[in-house]
């Protein structure tokens, strides 16, 4: 193959081993462009080297024949001669050092000697240049786009799924960064590119199949369709002209990953109670939804009492503060006995009739066969909570700051004056508790439920329970519909019950866990509790294989502990106000120019694997991000089932 000459290493701008400029001439320049990938072989004494680079800018200038508009007016009439200098920096991504037969990757140590050779890089090589060609023998790499000469661009998974580094973080405006669409792919490609040949005997292969995901729906009902084709890319795969040119480019991009498109597949929608009596709060349509909530045990359990609370008064009224501190201690004590009672009733089988063993179930499990087997024996598992001490719903933890009646005070409020909690503190808790009541926690707190069995032969599971531990499985959580506070107590209580499954060594599969509007959970000030659960999925989560997938409109709000540690950041199209941020330093040279006029379909992505950012280009994903894109519902048998029973009826008859 013809290799293309593009210029020389140049001598008038700084050379140095990890970037330098190469000077064209005009007839090279005009088909020279950002992002072109080149190559460079020399030599220092005996030492033979290669070095690849990605140009990161070009630049025309005058030689130093012209220093003014007379001088340039006159090259212009043809009356004084100027040359022109056409310069592209190129950022060195990869050396090289040839050591008998072979060649073998060094750091960076010695520059390119000035009049060099800079030659285009060959489709063939790319991977090389960039690094992708490790990734690939290793069976790490995972597709994130499409660079400008069309090559398929890799992430490294250690530094997604927590061998070197975890989470991703996805920024960009609203409505014109395309961050759901890129971030889903993402998600999509994390699920299914497991399935490609590519990753035969991949380490990573059968961890990633195994995975979990978990999704919030922060606006409308955009996300509660992921398993329904996109209708605009049913419309343009049937339509002809550019809509299906559009269609093939996109389809072409997928298998250009190796994988075959198609939206998500074991989808289970979560949502919110309308009403105490747990009706789905859903105002389109669709098959199989579940609503959710959490029961007295699930929030001892996982420590929600201080989600129920402004997180703002939490932080800036101790008194406050100590108080919620008190009821979670005085919960927490009443608690641990109902465990010890379960623990010692179920040790005497002849007493209840459970025919598993219960010695190896955890806490929350323990208690709920007991209160089941309590039923079971003609009990009242009701008094069983009330003897100990643990309010069964919302309005029982109201009764317990003034009782039934409004007139005398409840043990709840009695304890917090044993530790010298002020009255006005302890009325101030009351009404902020009666006003969650209303907002969202007389509707998510649920009651224990007890069925009447025969027998008890495994651990019984509320219908309110979030369905997320599904190997391969992405379960959409809605919040759009709950109120601020509200919404974040589901992130927070979803967040904590993975946390806990993990720290108990129930789970070791990845968990990925994808978050719109990241800001708003994790402020950069005043985050409070959920801050602080964020803080620690964003610390510890690496070591659990629990990975964010956080996107937000501006970086710089996000806590600064948890953005940082994303080691995976992803920039969609931003203003240039938010890009002089330090939370988009890693973007060098022009890339924070070409952060402000990025068109939809493109970002820019950033890994430590990376020796800079990339730009490349992403399809438009095949599955719904929006309620007004929703086609045909998808089947792996490739059969689209209509929401409509009737309907699906028909179309199997036909």
């Amino acid at each position: 193959m013809v290799e293309t000459m593009l210029g020389t290493v140049t001598g008038l701008k700084e050379v140095t081993p990890y970037r330098f400029w190469i000077r064209m001439n005009s007839s090279v320049a005009r088909v020279l462009a950002l992002d072109e990938i080149v190559k460079v072989q020399y030599s220092w004494g005996r030492d033979t080297f290669l070095a690849y680079g990605v140009i990161t800018e070009i630049v025309a200038s005058w030689d130093g024949t012209i220093s003014s508009g007379y001088q340039e007016e006159a090259c212009f009439e043809g009356i004084y001669q100027g040359i022109p200098l056409y310069l592209g920096q190129v950022v060195v991504t990869r050396v090289l050092k040839q050591e008998e037969n072979d060649w073998v990757t060094v750091a960076p140590s010695l520059p390119p000697p000035v009049g060099e050779r800079v030659m285009r890089v060959s489709s063939g090589e790319v991977d090389v240049a960039l690094g992708f060609d490790q990734l690939k023998k290793g069976k790490r790499g995972l597709p994130f786009g499409v660079l400008a000469g069309g090559e398929v661009a890799c992430l490294d998974l250690k530094y997604i799924l927590g061998d070197n580094g975890a989470h991703i973080n996805v920024s960009g405006q609203s409505g014109v960064a395309a961050k759901t669409s890129y971030a889903t792919f993402l998600l999509w490609m994390l699920l299914y590119y497991p399935r490609s040949n590519a990753m035969v005997d991949s380490p990573f292969s059968n961890t990633l199949l195994e995975s979990r995901a978990i999704i919030f729906n922060v606006k409308g009902e955009s996300l509660l369709f992921l398993d329904y084709w996109n209708l605009e890319w049913q419309k343009a795969r049937d339509s002809s002209g550019e809509e299906n040119r559009q269609f093939q480019e996109w389809e072409g991009m997928f298998k250009s990953f190796g994988v075959e498109p198609h939206p998500f597949e074991n989808v289970k929608v979560m949502v919110a109670p309308k009403d105490t009596r747990g009706t789905p709060n859903l105002a389109r349509s669709r098959s199989q939804v579940s609503v959710y909530g959490w029961d007295i045990l699930d929030i001892v359990e996982l420590g929600l009492i201080p989600l129920m609370f402004d997180p703002e008064e939490l932080e800036r009224n101790p008194n406050f503060s100590l108080a919620v501190s008190v009821i979670e201690d005085l919960f927490r004590e009443r608690y641990d006995r109902l465990v010890d009672e379960a623990r010692k009733e179920l040790s005497q089988p002849s007493l209840y009739n459970v025919t598993f063993e219960v010695g190896g179930l955890d806490r929350r499990s323990l208690v709920r066969v007991y209160l089941h087997a309590v039923a079971l024996a003609d009990g009242n598992p009701e008094e069983v909570l009330q003897r100990i001490g643990l309010p069964n719903d919302c309005q029982d933890f109201v009764h317990m700051f003034h009782g039934v009646e409004d007139e005398e005070e409840g043990d709840v409020a009695q304890a917090l004056q044993r530790e010298k909690i002020e009255e006005r503190t302890i009325l101030a808790i009351s009404r902020r508790l009666r006003m969650a009541q209303k907002a969202f926690l007389g509707k998510l707190w649920r009651r224990i439920e007890v069925e009447a069995f025969r027998e008890i032969q495994k651990v019984p599971e509320p219908s309110y329970r979030i369905d997320w531990n599904r190997p391969g499985g992405v379960t959409i959580v809605d919040i759009a519909k709950l109120g601020r506070s509200g919404q974040a107590f589901v992130v927070g209580a979803i967040l904590r019950e993975v946390m806990y499954a993990k720290e108990e060594q129930f789970l070791q599969e990845p968990v990925f866990i994808y978050l719109d509007e990241l800001n708003k959970y994790a402020p950069r000030e005043g985050g409070g509790p959920l801050g602080a659960i964020f803080q620690d999925v964003a610390e510890r989560g690496r070591s659990f294989r629990v990975i964010l997938l956080g996107a937000e409109q501006t970086a710089s709000q996000v806590d600064y502990r948890v953005v940082t540690q994303a080691s995976t950041m992803v920039v969609g199209r931003q203003k240039l106000a938010e890009l002089s941020k330090p939370e988009y330093a890693h973007l060098q040279g022009n890339l924070r120019e070409r952060a402000s006029a990025l068109l939809p379909g493109e970002v820019i992505v950033d890994q430590p694997f990376l020796r800079l950012p990339l730009a490349v280009r992403f399809p438009l994903t095949p599955w719904a991000t929006s309620e007004e894109d929703r086609g045909e519902k998808y089947s792996k048998d490739r059969m689209a089932i209509p929401d409509n029973p009737e309907d699906f009826l028909k179309r199997l008859l036909e």
